[in-house]
């Protein structure tokens, strides 16, 4: 079996249609809601129903280490748990494109996740994780800390680089690595870090950064005795372009061949409003045509 963990903070619809959609024969689902989101005790039954596992535990702001908290809550859970081979990572506005039998052949022990070197990047975004972070914690999406952090943080950031500090180092790690959260990887490389000391005194130590959640997973991979088994790739159809008010890009039905010749194994990002007929196209595609939920013929 396989993990879909599921981040989620809108558009229950579309999470709905997600979890109907993955075979709860062959993918056991875990799901974190943002603590801010609409999505009620009426919908969160509604998932339970459907098998999902459902906490609604922390308030989530972009760009802070409270996303990486919701994953690690649900990685915990789904290891502990037991009985899976994979694990994988996705938002409440992603779809999968194959079925069960095509997850469990081509997902074959690797890590599959896109990454770069932090050190090949430009200052502004080396300064994200040279310079400290010292008010994350007024990251809270109130209307007070709204208008408090920047007058604390921008002056804050000044002051480090008009004085010359910056860090040398992040916890345990020398080298960084930077990428998108959403990835696949073996439970045993789950395993290994969710309960490796080093991991969790790198979280610590990026608590202060500035978007912790893009370099958590892929400085850990790769600078671990997992690094071999680390791929390039993260198995997801996105568009990086901006439509529909969004970067990365809705998709919709102008999409659907670019992503069938694609490697990937989940699409990103939908919205029950625009992209109701590509997952329809979706489903008639990969799916024999079934809506999701449906058995197969």
């Amino acid at each position: 079996m396989h993990a879909v963990l599921i981040t989620a903070y809108k558009d229950f619809a579309s999470l709905e249609r997600l979890v109907r959609r993955l075979d709860r024969g062959f993918f056991k689902v875990y799901i974190h809601i943002d603590r801010r989101s609409a999505i009620g005790n009426a919908e969160i039954e509604a998932l339970r129903l459907l098998g999902a596992w459902v906490s609604k535990q922390h308030k989530i702001r972009w760009g802070t280490v409270t996303h990486l908290q919701a994953l690690s809550e649900l990685l915990r859970r789904a290891v502990d748990a037991g009985g899976i081979d994979y694990v994988h990572l996705v938002s409440g506005q992603d779809y999968p494109l194959a079925d069960s039998a095509a997850f469990d052949a081509r997902c074959d022990g690797r890590i599959f996740m896109n990454y770069s070197p932090v050190s090949a990047e430009s200052d502004y975004i080396k300064d994200r994780y040279r310079l400290w972070n010292l008010f994350y914690f007024l990251q809270l999406g109130s209307r007070v800390s709204n208008r408090l952090y920047p007058l604390l943080d921008s002056p804050s950031r000044w002051f480090q680089k008009r004085l010359g500090f910056r860090r040398r180092r992040l916890g345990p790690f020398d080298t960084l690595y930077k990428g998108i959260a959403w990835m696949s990887f073996p439970a045993a490389a789950a395993a290994e870090l969710v309960r490796d000391p080093a991991a969790a005194a790198f979280l610590r130590a990026i608590r202060t950064t500035y978007l912790p959640e893009e370099i958590f997973f892929q400085t850990y991979f790769l600078n671990s005795d997992l690094r071999d088994r680390v791929v390039n790739d993260d198995l997801r159809y996105v568009d990086w372009g901006k439509r529909y008010g969004s970067i990365p890009a809705f998709l919709d039905e102008s999409d659907l061949q670019p992503i069938l010749k694609s490697n990937a194994l989940f699409v990103r990002k939908v919205s029950s409003g625009i992209s109701e007929g590509l997952l329809d196209q979706i489903d008639a595609a990969c799916f024999d045509g079934r809506r999701a939920g449906e058995p197969a013929k």
